[in-house]
Parts: structure tokens; C-alpha cells; sequence
């Protein structure tokens, strides 16, 4: 087990020697010239050949990227070029914490959100809650990010109170729906157990659905409060609209994936026969078949994850979140191309350490693959 993780790990070096280089070739095609951005579009040509020289732009490509490298193995991302003068290194530092805050809460939304609903909506296959979850599910990934965003900026902010009024609303019928499901015909079929639980669910949605409608907080339309400055209640405030959009829209998705897979898994013969043996409910879907259905689930979890890096551009600019995207973005626009080569390498070496990391939980999920060479 040890040298299949070493292997997966080792693996990180060589994608990051190409994802360097290959943006190092990149950058030089990028039509634009640093020294006009530096001096301004009223320089001279002798102003503009000597800030080539002094940044040693005049030299070939693989020149620089060698400099750059070094500085690299010695902790030195170089400054930017465009003033203010900054270390690139602390730029990042100061933009990657607001990416990954954000990615991270996100994809445990989605997951939060998709497992549960998942799973159910593959026990329940074909029949009304399966039928809602699914329709949710397509009209959430038909939603732009964009779109969602706005949608929820105007009611968050410019009607809180319609959203609060629709938050009591769904839970008391979600808490009469629950409810009902325990007394009648319904109710004769399951256990006392199952009864009780259920009703202490329900109990459990309306109190929360109530706490939130009174009690739910002003959501900011833009901007970023950080935890050391602002606190961690403004910090969530601020994030809560940011996360939610992106959260929803990653859910649809894992939800739909882990719904198929679960569907095929409660078909299997390991299935049917603790369903024969009268197992409850919750130990087949809990123990038993949702381990064997995430093996999809977590690998697009990671994809997802590596994506929201450096993918949130315009969620990042619609609420003006200082992040990674919004690096990548003003670095290619004002041509500091130092910003750039690190702020890509960062997120490609983050992205290739998920997707190890969800490689090496293969080997907790099936222990089959402990014993497969890699």
C-alpha cells in the first residue's frame, strides 16, 4: 500500500514539470508586450527596449523560464512588473486562501447535499421523490452559474423577507409531507422505530426552517471580509451567497451521478440478499451499498474541486472575491506574466494533489485495489 501511495504521489512531479513549460510557451504566444504596460502606450521605443533589457524580456524564453525555475526551487516567485512592485509569492498567498475557502465549503455542499438525496432517490427510483429530485437536479444544471447568482443576489439581498417567508413555507410542507408519511397505510408498513424517527426528522426540518427565517442574517451583495481581519461570523456572511451558488450547481450533478450508481449497486446480488434476510433499510443503504456506489461520486468530487480553483471567474467577479480566478485573469490582461506562471502552477499542483489524493481513497473504498500495480 505504501509504495502504490508513493507511486500516485511521485506521479505530481512530471505533470507539474509539463503544466510549467507548457505555460511558459503559452505566455510567449500571448500577443501584447509587458514593457508597454509597464511604461504606458505613450512610451518611446527606447524606453520600451530598455525595461525589455532590465526584466530581461530580450532574452529567449527558455532562458527566463530557467531563471524563473531556480527562483522557484529557492522559494522566489519573482515580483510583478506592473506597479506597485509586489513578490508574486505574497500576492497569491493573499488570493489562494479566498479560492480554497470557497472550493472546499462548496464541494462539501454539494456533497452534503447530493449524498442524501442521492441515495434516497435511488431507493425510491421512479416514484415522487425521485421524480422531484431529478427535475431539480436538470433545472440546476441548466442554470448558468451567472444566472444563478443573480437569481439569488435579488432575492438574498433585495428580498430577504420573500425568502425568508419561502423558507418556513417549504419546511412546514416538507414537515406535514414527512408527518404524513407515518400515520395510514403508510405509516402501518413501517416499524415503530421507523416512525418515531421519522417524526423526529420532521420535527428536526421545522425547527431549522424556523431558526433560519428569523434568525437568517443580511447577506452583502459583493466584497470579502477574511477571518483574521473581519471575524469568522463576517467572514461566512460574506461567502454564504458564493458558496451556495456554486454548491447547488455541483450538487445537481453528484446527485445525478450518485442516484445511477446506487440504482445499479441495490440490484446487486449482495443486495438482494440482505434485503431477503430482512435487513433495515437504513443498514443496506448506509453499510452496504453507498460505499460501493461513490467510486464515481468521489472522482468527480475531485474534478469538481480542481476545477473551482481557477474556474470561478465570474462567480469571483460578480460578488468581487479576490481569488485565484480573478488573478489569472488581471495577470493576462496586464500582461505580468510572472503572476501568471506561478498563480497556474499553484493551481495545477493543487489540482494534481486532489485528484492524488482521490486515488489513494480507492484503496479505502475497495480494498481489491490495494493489490492492483499501478
Amino acid at each position: 500500500m505504501f509504495h502504490r501511495v508513493a507511486t500516485v504521489l511521485l506521479r505530481i512531479i512530471p505533470v507539474l514539470i509539463v503544466v510549467s513549460v507548457s505555460t511558459a510557451v503559452l505566455i510567449e504566444l500571448v500577443p501584447g508586450d509587458p514593457a508597454v504596460a509597464v511604461v504606458g502606450a505613450e512610451g518611446t521605443p527606447e524606453q520600451y527596449a530598455a525595461v525589455r533589457e532590465n526584466l530581461g524580456l530580450d532574452r529567449p524564453w527558455f532562458a527566463r523560464y530557467l531563471d524563473w525555475l531556480s527562483g522557484l526551487l529557492h522559494g522566489d516567485l519573482g515580483k510583478t512588473l506592473v506597479p506597485p512592485i509586489q513578490d508574486v509569492s505574497t500576492l497569491i498567498a493573499t488570493r489562494l486562501p479566498v479560492t480554497l475557502e470557497i472550493a472546499v465549503l462548496s464541494v462539501l455542499l454539494a456533497l452534503a447535499i447530493s449524498i442524501p438525496v442521492g441515495t434516497w432517490s435511488a431507493y425510491r427510483y421512479g416514484r415522487a421523490f425521485d421524480r422531484v429530485a431529478s427535475g431539480l437536479s436538470f433545472a440546476l444544471i441548466s442554470v448558468p452559474s451567472f444566472l444563478l447568482a443573480l437569481i439569488l443576489i435579488y432575492f438574498a439581498v433585495f428580498r430577504p423577507e420573500a425568502v425568508k417567508g419561502l423558507i418556513l413555507a417549504a419546511c412546514v410542507i416538507a414537515t406535514v409531507v414527512l408527518a404524513a408519511t407515518t400515520v395510514g397505510r403508510r405509516g402501518a408498513q413501517l416499524t415503530a422505530q421507523g416512525r418515531r424517527g421519522i417524526r423526529i426528522f420532521a420535527l428536526g426540518v421545522f425547527v431549522v426552517g424556523f431558526v433560519l427565517a428569523v434568525f437568517l442574517p443580511d447577506f452583502p451583495r459583493q466584497g470579502f471580509a477574511r477571518i483574521g481581519e473581519d471575524g469568522l461570523a463576517e467572514n461566512l456572511r460574506t461567502i454564504f451567497l458564493p458558496v451556495l451558488v456554486l454548491g447547488l450547481a455541483e450538487s445537481a450533478q453528484l446527485t445525478r451521478l450518485l442516484r445511477s450508481d446506487m440504482a445499479t449497486t441495490l440490484n446487486d446480488d449482495f443486495v438482494l440478499a440482505s434485503r431477503a434476510q430482512g435487513m433495515p433499510v437504513r443498514h443496506i443503504l448506509v453499510k452496504e451499498a453507498l460505499r460501493p456506489s461513490t467510486f464515481s461520486l468521489v472522482t468527480v468530487a475531485g474534478i469538481s474541486f480542481g476545477r473551482l480553483l481557477g474556474g470561478t471567474v465570474i462567480v469571483e467577479t460578480i460578488f468581487r472575491l479576490p481569488g485565484m480566478g480573478t488573478l489569472i485573469v488581471e495577470s493576462v490582461a496586464k500582461k505580468e506574466f510572472m503572476v501568471l506562471q506561478a498563480a497556474v502552477l499553484v493551481v495545477a499542483a493543487l489540482y494534481v494533489l486532489v485528484n492524488a489524493l482521490v486515488d489513494i481513497s480507492y484503496l479505502y473504498l475497495d480494498p481489491r485495489t490495494r493489490h492492483v500495480r499501478v
